[in-house]
């Protein structure tokens, strides 16, 4: 069986939904990490997302959406989301939106009472 080509990681840090408005736990004032065609910087046709690693507040949760739409809804928003199963393909235009259930927070940001979310999206070539 033919083994996958990873191309490696890419890392987005939580910003405030107030421009994107695409929060659809808290439109203009939550937390969303967000992967677009520039941030996932790859040449690629179509890449396949075999795994991310997601961290924001305890006692969150998180919505995926795939431009725009719905994906899959992670109970706790501060753990990886793995289905090698279903990987998520992408496109060259594609963005990937991750959206918390909890308000946007100024910094200072620390890793207990403040945090800020953050992901690393594992991308490979996908498999015919």
């Amino acid at each position: 069986m033919p083994l996958a080509k990873p191309l490696g990681s890419r890392l987005q840090l939580g910003v405030s939904d107030a421009l994107p408005q695409i929060n659809p736990f808290n439109l203009g004032t939550g937390w969303d990490v967000i992967f677009d065609p520039v941030a996932l910087n790859t040449n690629q046709t179509q890449v396949e997302m075999y795994h991310a690693s997601i961290d924001g507040p305890v006692g969150s949760a998180v919505q995926i959406l795939i431009n725009g739409n719905e994906w899959e809804f992670v109970p706790q928003g501060w753990q990886n989301y793995d289905d090698p199963v279903q990987p998520m393909l992408l496109g060259q235009t594609d963005t990937v939106a991750f959206c918390w259930t909890v308000p946007f927070t100024s910094g200072p940001y620390n890793r207990t009472s403040n945090i800020q979310p953050r992901v690393t999206l594992w991308i490979r070539l996908p498999l015919d």
